[in-house]
């Protein structure tokens, strides 16, 4: 039997991420899912799949007839308010005579069911079990009004779910249970809907609690995940029927896998508004049974988009690298998916790299081990952009849908579902399993990851650049180099560093004692010289070799004397400690910078002001001043201004700066401190683009996360 071909052809749509005010990006932002069916746009993909010629098609490929019929139980129906017939629920499949189209075969998408269908048209949420393929159907009479189907994956035929005078645009299945909303959409407000559970294998069904303004349900059993309006996620227990609200987390998107929730948002836990929190926006991980909440990417971020966690891994859709195009100074482009392995917290960019002016926006990420799948665009055409998945094992990329463009798209049981109003779109990727078993390939060699690949079912062992032991006391740094410990013994060079004294200075109110004498750099570490870290092996190269404005920048013999960035915390560890050196405590920072002259910027204390500019442009960062000053990195040591009394150079522009400190919402009496997160916290100092020339100013950053706005300089103590 011949296979069904597909071919697939443009499909023009809006591409996100296209303007310049975040909180108005549809890729992660806005929250459309309480708009009616007529309020929304609708394209028309009939004609986008289709069959490449009739000699093709073996219609007995559509022949279900030797396929035994398949019996369910009798629907159940209820009245969703007591007393009132009009209001009759009925939940469990019910055959029509309509006929879906077969299912598709790997790296094929088909179109499950025609728009020239009977029965109304689809809408733009869709999920998936054995048995069906799940999406919403509004009749022509009344549209405003949509029921349940599936696409029965076994028969081919199309059964109505769930029925009623009501919508039920709003569901998500796990297994065989669904859960949904009943909303009378004839009114305007959802705060009287409603949220019920049914059972496939036994057609039983209740309500769970009232629902209200809610959306962006998932569900993972026995834990449903949701929304409010005002982007709170809430936690509902489906055997307790108790919910959590997470009063802490603000955010459009909450994932969880059965076990913790991740969010793409904002956090407080120090009892201030959102408006005012010292982490922006970031992303964050939550233990669904306890509700320890830690940070996962925390940065100087404009946009933090979709979270998802499975196994080990949790892949973040990641704004914190958006550039301004150069011909197009609105649109954003640099958009990325990050993951973070759980067990290791190393950073790993999933996402392919562009070349050229365009960088390019991969957006919409899902993840279901070993896939991710997301939408990327690789030149300047912002309103479309292909489909992929990506096996994080092997690195193969599997080009799907052309053109998705701003679609929904996500993966579940090996199916990569398109939520597009009026044409339900499936793909299949290859069957593979899904958990992996690293420990049964463990080597014993604290330079290798030892990891289990479902692909091949066999272990894999990568070589890392953790730190190690070589047994030799006389080699100040051991790195892994190729998969082999290696010792370095540091040059102990003092060039390019001045001498900070000892002794007592006043921070931000608390009187300090630095107990001994320090070197510190002069100037922030450049490409050059950390390039030649690199060249000895001792260093690993930046994750990305662009910078916010320059795509070629780590590399290109013109920025060699530019700060190096996109080096994450223990990166600048290595190289420091390369040298003999190390990363400053945050309180050796703040001594060098004010040492004797307590002071709020470095030329004193004329606040920067638009009204003053260019003549107070003292330090490259944007804050307080127009327009876009300051969004490229200078040259080290461009601004006189930026000096301190010995001449340490940029402390209060070009990029922020690593410490050592763990991060605290106070400063301690007597450090060190232990931070609020521990060490998945660490302090940043220093001015740059998004962080303002206050040197008083504390910067919490997660310190595997690589950065464009991020750099350091080392410190060495006096013998």
């Amino acid at each position: 039997m011949k296979s069904l071909v597909l071919l697939i052809v443009l499909i023009f749509m809006n591409i996100s991420c296209n303007s310049n005010k975040p909180e108005q990006d549809s890729d992660s932002f806005t929250d459309t899912d309480q708009i009616s069916i007529n309020d929304v746009e609708h394209d028309d993909y009939s004609d986008d799949i289709s069959v490449e010629s009739e000699e093709d098609y073996d219609e007995s490929e559509d022949d279900f007839d030797e396929i035994p019929d398949i019996s369910y139980p009798d629907p159940t129906c209820i009245e969703v308010y007591d007393g009132d017939p009009e209001s009759e629920l009925c939940f469990g499949p019910v055959k029509t005579n309509v006929k879906c189209n077969k299912m598709p075969e790997d790296g094929e998408y088909t179109i499950i069911l025609d728009e020239d269908n009977p029965i109304g048209n689809t809408g733009d949420k869709m999920d998936v079990n054995d048995e069906f393929v799940f999406f919403p159907i509004y009749p022509e009479d009344p549209s405003i009004r949509a029921n349940i189907y599936g696409c029965n994956r076994v028969n081919g035929f199309l059964y109505e779910i769930v029925s009623s005078k009501y919508n039920h645009n709003h569901f998500t299945v796990d297994d065989d249970l669904v859960v949904f909303m009943v909303w009378d959409s004839s009114i305007s407000s959802t705060d009287d809907s409603k949220l019920f559970l049914g059972n496939f294998k036994s057609n039983e069904i209740k309500e769970l609690t009232d629902w209200g303004p809610h959306s962006k349900i998932q569900f993972n059993a026995p834990y449903l995940s949701y929304i409010n309006i005002s982007k709170t996620p809430h936690i509902l227990n489906l055997e307790t029927n108790e919910t959590t609200k997470l009063n802490w987390l603000n955010g459009p998107f909450p994932r969880n896998d059965g076990k913790s929730l991740t969010l793409g948002g904002r956090y407080v836990g120090n009892g201030e508004p959102f408006s005012e929190s010292p982490f922006g926006v970031g992303s964050w991980i939550v233990d669904i049974e306890t509700l320890e909440t830690r940070p996962l990417n925390v940065t100087a971020s404009l946009i933090d988009g979709l979270v998802y966690i499975d196994g080990d891994y949790a892949v973040i859709e990641s704004g914190r690298d958006t550039v301004y195009y150069a011909n197009f100074p609105e649109q954003l482009s640099g958009m990325d998916v990050y993951a973070v392995n759980l067990k290791t917290k190393r950073e790993e960019k999933f996402t392919p790299e562009f070349k050229g002016i365009f960088e390019g926006n991969s957006i919409r990420p899902s993840f279901e081990y070993p896939y991710l799948h997301y939408v990327s665009n690789e030149d300047d055409s912002t309103y479309t952009g292909g489909s992929f998945a990506y096996n994080i094992e092997t690195k193969e990329v599997i080009p799907l849908l052309p053109k998705a463009g701003d679609r929904w798209l996500h993966i579940k049981d090996r199916h990569v579902m398109v939520d597009t109003s009026y044409t339900p779109i499936i793909s299949k990727l290859p069957d593979l399993p899904k958990v992996h078993d690293d420990s049964q390939c463990e080597d014993d060699n604290i330079c290798t990851d030892n990891r289990h690949f479902v692909t091949d079912d066999k272990c894999h062992y990568i070589p890392n650049h953790e730190r190690c032991d070589d047994g030799d006391d006389i080699t100040k740094l051991d790195v892994c180099v190729e998969g082999i410990c290696q010792g370095f013994k540091g040059t102990g060079t003092t060039d390019g560093m001045v001498e900070i004294s000892s002794g007592s200075f006043m921070y931000d109110g608390f009187e300090y004692e630095i107990e001994n004498p320090f070197y510190i750099d002069v100037f922030e570490v450049t490409n050059s010289d950390y390039a030649k870290c690199v060249e000895a092996k001792a260093c690993v190269t930046p994750l990305r070799n662009r910078s916010i404005s320059e795509i070629d920048y780590y590399g290109n013999p013109l920025y060699d004397n530019y700060p190096v960035i996109y080096v994450n915390q223990p990166e600048a560890q290595i190289y420091c400690n390369w040298l003999g050196k190390r990363l400053p405590t945050e309180f050796e920072w703040m001594k060098a910078t004010w040492d004797g002259e307590e002071k709020t910027y470095l030329w004193g204390e004329e606040k920067p002001d638009s009204d003053t500019y260019p003549q107070s442009f003292y330090a490259n960062t944007t804050i307080g001043y127009p327009g876009f000053v300051g969004f490229k990195i200078a040259e080290i040591g461009t601004f006189p201004e930026d000096k301190t009394v010995d001449g340490i150079m940029d402390m209060s522009g070009n990029v922020g700066e690593w410490t050592t400190s763990e991060w605290n919402y106070d400063l301690c009496d007597e450090p060190p401190c232990d931070g609020y997160f521990g060490s998945d916290l660490m302090v940043v100092k220093g001015g740059g683009y998004l962080m303002g020339p206050e040197l008083k100013a504390r910067h919490p950053y997660t310190p595997w996360t690589h950065s464009f706005f991020v750099g350091f300089r080392c410190v060495k103590s006096v013998k």
